[in-house]
């Protein structure tokens, strides 16, 4: 991966997110459920988990509100700043502004890594290295739990569902659906243990053990 990619993907990345900033919530409606079913993980209470690219939270707290202490970390200031707005007292949730593909935590720190509705839109140079960190800081045979974008069988379906998402999504996200979740994992050495496809086929919840 070259520091052009990084440099050109953070700068669109933090004009993108400044624009969606003020609308993302109002969308989140569609995907609420998806979020709290992909926290519903069996680990004790103060388990530590990250959340990369975490938006405006809404997954961190997900995972927050099951009594988990999180970690949150997205490029965009705009779309951490209503982050932070959302944070309760009783949630023990840290949102910190930097680049998910090079984060300051010691290996194996964290006992379940998650990204949620994040990997499609970034080149697939930095998902890649995203997922490679997640690998990094989680135990080994700690979870990894990724929410994307999934193809329907149908298609009619899978036209009406890419037609919507257009409306809204990066220009990354063609290649990530063209692409595929799968080839993703198998590029950095990871395995879908579990899928639970939500959202008519449109979205998926994959579960990885991460063997190291």
């Amino acid at each position: 991966m070259t520091q052009t990619i990084v440099a050109q993907y953070q700068w669109y990345n933090v004009r993108w997110f400044k624009r969606m900033a003020p609308v993302y919530d109002w969308i989140e409606f569609l995907v609420a459920s998806i979020r709290t079913r992909a926290a519903e993980v069996h680990l004790p209470k103060g388990s530590k988990i990250l959340d990369m690219a975490c938006g405006t939270g809404a997954q961190s707290i997900a995972f927050a509100k099951r009594g988990f202490s999180v970690v949150g970390v997205d490029l965009s200031p705009d779309m951490l700043a209503r982050a932070k707005k959302k944070v309760r007292s009783e949630y023990d949730v840290n949102f910190i502004c930097g680049d998910a593909s090079k984060i300051d935590y010691p290996n194996s720190y964290f006992d379940l890594s998650s990204i949620s509705f994040g990997l499609h839109d970034m080149p697939e140079e930095i998902g890649l290295a995203v997922l490679q960190e997640m690998k990094r800081t989680t135990k080994q045979n700690g979870k990894i739990v990724i929410v994307d974008y999934h193809v329907p069988e149908n298609a009619f379906v899978a036209f009406i569902g890419n037609k919507i998402a257009k409306i809204w999504e990066s220009k990354y996200y063609d290649h990530f659906l063209a692409v595929g979740l799968e080839d993703y994992l198998g590029k950095v050495g990871l395995k879908i243990e579990n899928k639970e496809v939500r959202l008519w086929g449109n979205a998926q919840i994959a579960i990885c053990i991460n063997a190291k």
